[in-house]
């Protein structure tokens, strides 16, 4: 019985999920944390080991970082991902390494309805093209061409552009950031680890120091009780979450949905649904109509990424 292998990488989690190859029956999933090994290479051998998988057929990875042939830095991870090495030391026949945002644009074409929260309604065009944006270790943008009804998504780094801020207040905030780094992308605040940095900030204007030890998770749990920086905290964040977005699909003007997938939209599903979000996400001036027009989801399956790498992997053909 031969296996198709995928991987949803991350900075923080790997998922990996076989398949037997020509069915669309799950063998084996686990999720496991990154920080626990020292490449990929190691981390696919532990659960080869683990669930009695010698070799494969396929593997496709969706991996955070840019692509450059068949091998990857990753951006957040101290990983060099080789193509090459996976399949020879893994017992692998072919493995392909696609960006992880290519990935949830691919995975977006597996979701259902109840995976997704509509935001915006706009008027959908099944011509149109697609957009794919997420916050979680760092920061994926996807534009999806839409070809003869096909999408096919593109590859970005559209998550380093310059951070634009939108009020004096935001422009205190980029001076700060800037006193540790010369460049500040978007992926600096949107992340999980932008959300610390933003509560960091917000603890040095009020206490005049800051609380290093508060995690992602815990700024959201003590917003949702009241506790005002972290609620000034989810509200810059999705502030400039929205206006990125939007800022996004002046560029690749999206009119068969933007889909907002990433690790943290869903866990702050409450903040995302807030007026601040839409408001900062339609602040475009004399281009408001414009986005307006877009369909906007909140993609609520926070498994899509490895959904596309699935579906990118039982395409591969070994004899390429």
């Amino acid at each position: 019985m031969s296996f198709i292998l995928a991987g949803d990488v991350g900075a923080t989690k790997v998922l990996l999920q076989a398949f037997h190859q020509g069915e669309s029956r799950l063998f084996a999933e686990k999720r496991y944390l990154s920080a626990d090994f020292f490449s990929l290479t190691l981390l696919v051998q532990h659960f080869q080991n683990e669930f009695n998988l010698p070799s494969f057929a396929t593997a496709c990875f969706g991996v955070p970082g840019p692509v450059v042939g068949r091998q990857v830095q990753l951006t957040n991870l101290p990983w060099m991902i080789r193509a090459d090495e996976l399949e020879q030391t893994c017992q692998i026949g072919r493995v392909e390494i696609i960006n992880d945002f290519y990935a949830a644009a691919l995975g977006v074409d597996e979701l259902t309805d109840s995976d997704l929260i509509c935001l915006q309604t706009g008027e959908y065009d099944h011509s149109g093209n697609r957009l794919v944006v997420g916050a979680g270790s760092g920061l994926g943008v996807a534009p999806v061409k839409n070809c003869q009804n096909e999408f096919i998504p593109q590859p970005s780094e559209g998550g380093h552009m310059d951070f634009a801020p939108l009020n004096e207040h935001q422009v205190k905030i980029l001076s700060w950031l800037h006193q540790k780094w010369s460049h500040v992308s978007y992926e600096r605040l949107l992340s999980g680890e932008g959300l610390e940095t933003l509560y960091f900030f917000y603890n040095i204007q009020s206490h005049g120091h800051g609380k290093k030890t508060i995690t992602a998770v815990q700024i959201y749990q003590e917003a949702m009780n009241g506790e005002k920086i972290a609620c000034q905290t989810l509200d810059t964040f999705v502030q400039v979450y929205g206006a990125f977005i939007g800022n996004a699909a002046l560029i690749w003007e999206a009119k068969a949905g933007i889909f907002i997938a990433g690790g943290i939209a869903p866990k702050i599903k409450d903040w995302i649904l807030k007026p601040l979000f839409m408001e900062a996400f339609l602040s475009k001036g004399r281009m408001r109509k414009v986005v307006e027009k877009l369909p906007i989801y909140l993609v609520m399956n926070e498994r899509v990424g490895l959904l596309g790498a699935m579906q990118y992997a039982h395409k591969i053909k070994v004899d390429q």
